[in-house]
């Protein structure tokens, strides 16, 4: 009988340990991947999309007439000329019972995996709302949109009126692919889709690590058994293995890391839903970071965060507490990745703009909101940039929404004016606990 050599037989039998270690893990059997049946919505966009670039779905016919029809096709045609990539339009129903779960980032990442097809696309819901996404396509990543992101300009995500959804879409479909088009040149990237919707069937099923996710999440992480850590041990040799060999689908590009585009005026819908991706961000990274510095911040980030969402639901009046559970997630993921005990602050200007780079005046904001504002004001790298051009004034304020409407946030009381954000020192952080009454 023929023998192979040690040399051979060796890493199959390792292969093979690994994989039955995988199969006996928990929730191995979503392995299998969804039912076919789950992809037919998007195979179907896809296919429609391959012989022409505007789809609107039956349900929403009523979105575009003719003439408006004929004006996309053509600004589609413009703007992928432009690219030098194709560019696409999808108008379409998004319900939370999709397969993307309602978001829409996650509908055309889904589309753009099924389909093959790098490029530019846009997708409007059958709220009106936009949401686009550039795959490899060569523009500067976080730009383009940051000045279309008003509600009440043409190319904003949000039609200016929620009871007439459809008005206007046209035009601010059209802006938004001029927005790209316009933007200046860079190397080709892609996105990154920081979560993913749960799988398909298992999105009502409580995940086996969602117990020790749960407020207080320390306990949780401490009590951790052998088991547990011995199936993540063989999943990250996995893991490695897969990345080392080369096994993935598309060549390695560079890829963004942004935030959702940080809106002026953002809703509360849109507030809760980039609530939930960046508390579901922190709580994965929790789970996988080694960092041991920033863990505690992390974990009593995580924790203020979850209650402050909690809490807050779809209050207009608790609107500015969803805007602070989105920067403790994203402090605590700061926290993580950079292994630190004390993150930046957020920028002062709009605390979804992301961590701060520098500190320094802004005058023309210093007679209405310096009560606020510390005087030297911390600022991301966008806000420094424009405020070197022209000066910062209250029109790039974050505006929080109210029963009574919008209103800039340095003029909301509580917790979040009187520590500014995190801007006088580490008492952010212990302040935000009492406030929140735990200890």
């Amino acid at each position: 009988m023929r023998r192979f050599p040690m040399v051979l037989r060796f890493p199959a039998v390792l292969a093979a340990l690994v994989l039955a270690a995988l199969a006996a893990a928990p929730g191995a059997a979503a392995a299998d991947g969804p039912p076919p049946h789950a992809y037919h919505r998007l195979d179907r966009v896809g296919a429609a999309l391959a012989e022409d670039p505007l789809f609107v779905d039956p349900d929403v016919a009523q979105a575009l007439g003719a003439p408006d029809r004929a004006r996309l096709r053509a600004a589609i045609a413009g703007t992928a000329r432009r690219l030098g990539t194709p560019a696409y339009v999808v108008v379409i129903p998004n319900p939370s019972q999709s397969e993307s779960q309602g978001r829409d980032d996650a509908f055309l990442f889904m589309l753009h995996d099924r389909s093959r097809r790098d490029g530019l696309y846009v997708m409007a819901n059958a709220h009106g709302d936009l949401e686009s996404e550039a795959f490899d396509v060569p523009r500067r990543g976080l730009s383009p949109l940051d000045e279309l992101d008003e509600e009440d300009e043409p190319g904003a995500a949000t039609p200016a009126d929620s009871e007439r959804p459809f008005a206007g879409l046209a035009d601010r479909i059209v802006r938004r692919l001029d927005g790209y088009a316009a933007a200046p040149s860079a190397s080709p990237t892609m996105p990154r889709l920081y979560s993913s919707p749960d799988p398909f069937g298992q999105e009502d099923t409580l995940r086996p690590d969602e117990p020790e996710i749960k407020a207080p999440l320390l306990t949780g992480l401490l009590l951790a058994g052998p088991a547990g850590a011995a199936v993540l041990y063989w999943l990250g040799l996995g893991v490695l293995a897969l990345r080392r060999g080369g096994l993935s689908r598309t060549p390695n590009r560079p890829r963004t890391q942004r935030h959702a585009r940080a809106r002026t005026k953002p809703s509360m819908r849109w507030l809760r839903r980039h609530g939930a991706q960046d508390l579901e961000r922190l709580r994965r990274l929790l789970t996988t970071a080694d960092g041991e510095r920033g863990r505690a911040y992390a974990v009593s980030a995580y924790d203020a965060a979850q209650i402050l969402y909690d809490d807050a639901k779809d209050d207009e009046s608790k609107a500015i507490d969803l805007v602070g559970a989105i920067v403790l997630a994203r402090q605590g993921c700061v926290a993580l990745t950079r292994d630190i005990d004390s993150p930046p602050s957020p920028c002062l200007v709009n605390p979804l703009h992301g961590r701060s780079v520098v500190r320094k005046r802004v005058r023309k904001l210093e007679k209405d909101h310096g009560g606020a504002l510390p005087r030297q004001c911390p600022l991301c790298a966008n806000c420094r940039d424009i405020d070197k051009r022209q000066g910062l004034d209250e029109r790039r304020l974050l505006q929080i929404p109210g029963p009574d409407g919008n209103r800039p946030h340095t003029l909301v009381p509580g917790v979040w004016r009187e520590t500014a954000w995190g801007a006088h020192g580490k008492t952010f952080l212990p302040r935000v606990m009492r406030y929140l009454g735990v200890d």
